[in-house]
């Protein structure tokens, strides 16, 4: 006996495919901005450095508490654009991958 299978679409499945972002591709990323403004307390790689999901890339003190800034992707370090105790603003440019 042939099984089959039965997807049934639901309206937000609908207005996902419409929007594109059914895909189960991880879209590719080149960089990570600061996600708010804050202080870098400790950059915990270096250029070349291959570094995989979930790994921690930095400390950022925002709001007097440190937070552990995560890489989402595997990925190779090419470029660090701060240093320990540097400022950073949101959505500035802090590593490229």
């Amino acid at each position: 006996m042939k099984k089959t299978s039965l997807r049934v679409n639901i309206d937000l499945d609908l207005t996902l495919e419409k929007m594109d972002m059914m895909s189960k591709e991880i879209p590719k990323i080149n960089k990570l901005d600061a996600p708010m403004p804050g202080n870098i307390i400790d950059v915990l790689v270096s250029k070349g450095d291959k570094v995989t999901k979930g790994d921690a890339l930095l400390i950022l003190e925002a709001i007097k508490m440190g937070n552990v800034i995560k890489v989402p992707t595997d990925v190779t370090i090419q470029k660090i654009n701060v240093l320990d105790g540097d400022n950073v603003d949101k959505n500035q440019t802090l590593i490229e991958f």
